[in-house]
């Protein structure tokens, strides 16, 4: 006998589609206020208060992982991008950085192998030592290239994700430059986590290993510092913790889950905690001043995201990445993941949905 869809079934597709919108509209007050920050901090050349590039590159990151549209971000002719493609060459000069600034360029649209006259992803490739599988002189820069080579669509040698794979220490943990001497740190452990998304074999137990070490850095209050063993101290900040989120939620955990509660708070509800009334946030609760930085890395943890927070697929990554030339490419237009369609015309479309499926179970009955 032929089966029809029913009512059923459709909804099911229906709130599936539903799900992700409904989620964002239902994203943590503090978001909307460090939002309302950025817009207001933005200086006339189009970048965002920092030390540089760098911070204006993981302010645009933190916009389009909160869904916001980067055209409305624009000081008379400057834009967060057009600053960007003006300090490329300056900026990315090894694989780290120029992995950081293909992320944002992919979040904003852009072309990340024509970015300000600058090919990034060939300087990602020439960072490359096929000896030791490693992009650039340390792991953070090394997880930072994987994680743009993601979001160009683009797959990185084996031996770049088994270099990673063996930099991870005995405590479960990755250190900045890769030695136990420095120490596996929650900044860095975050990083490798979401670089190691998606992928099994031997990332399961690397994985299972890293949560671990997070575990064994969580403060009393939810939240992490850079490093329980660290000599500038070891009250939680806002950094850490949502390095921390982001790498708990891409190993397919939640900041939510029970296992990071302490107290009744999580990585999330200590960063609500240190929102100042301006809508920023500051670094650590003992330290008042509004922080540029500790605000954009607070955005993609309240909203909800992982890095890379938007993917293209970019003409020519592939060869770059292993020492090649992406100059010729020209990427589609980015996808930012958990943006979506929509929210009404979602619903439309599944009320529409819902409507078919009781007409076409009326006409079998």
């Amino acid at each position: 006998m032929r089966r029809t869809p029913t009512i059923s079934v459709l909804a099911v597709l229906a709130l599936a589609l539903i799900a992700p919108s409904l989620a964002r509209a239902q994203a943590p007050a503090g978001l909307a206020g460090a939002l309302a920050w950025m817009r207001a901090e933005q200086q006339a050349d189009g970048s965002f208060p920092g030390f540089g590039p760098g911070d204006t590159a993981d302010a645009v990151i933190a916009l389009v992982a909160a869904g916001e549209d980067l055209a409305d971000f624009a000081k008379g002719g400057s834009t967060p991008v057009s600053y960007l493609e003006a300090q490329a060459a300056g900026y990315a000069t090894n694989p780290g950085a120029a992995a950081k600034l293909a992320m944002a360029a992919i979040a904003a649209g852009a072309d990340p192998a024509s970015f300000g006259g600058l090919d990034l992803f060939a300087v990602i490739g020439k960072g490359y030592d096929p000896a030791t599988g490693q992009y650039g002189p340390d792991v953070y820069g090394h997880a930072l290239a994987l994680l743009a080579i993601k979001a160009a669509g683009a797959t990185p040698p084996d031996a770049a994700v088994a270099r990673l794979l063996a930099a991870q220490l005995p405590d479960g943990g990755w250190s900045f430059d890769g030695t136990e001497a420095t120490g596996s740190d929650t900044n860095t452990t975050g990083l490798a986590l979401q670089a190691l998304a998606g992928r099994a074999g031997p990332v399961n137990q690397a994985r299972a290993n890293a949560l671990t070490y997070l575990e064994s850095q969580q403060n009393d209050d939810g939240g992490f510092p850079y490093s329980q063993a660290s000599s500038f101290g070891t009250d939680s900040d806002v950094n850490s913790t949502a390095a921390a989120a982001l790498g708990i939620r891409a190993a397919g955990g939640s900041p939510g889950d029970p296992r990071w509660q302490k107290n009744g708070n999580g990585p999330v509800e200590l960063i609500e905690s240190l929102q100042n009334d301006s809508g920023a946030f500051r670094y650590q609760q003992a330290q008042a001043d509004d922080n540029a930085l500790a605000t954009y890395q607070a955005v993609p943890a309240l909203a909800g995201a992982t890095l890379p927070v938007a993917t293209a697929q970019v003409a020519g990554a592939q060869a770059a990445v292993a020492g090649g030339s992406s100059a010729q490419a020209a990427g589609l237009p980015a996808t930012a993941e958990g943006r979506g369609a929509p929210l009404g015309l979602i619903a439309l479309l599944s009320l529409a949905l819902v409507a078919c499926g009781a007409r076409l179970r009326r006409a079998v009955a």
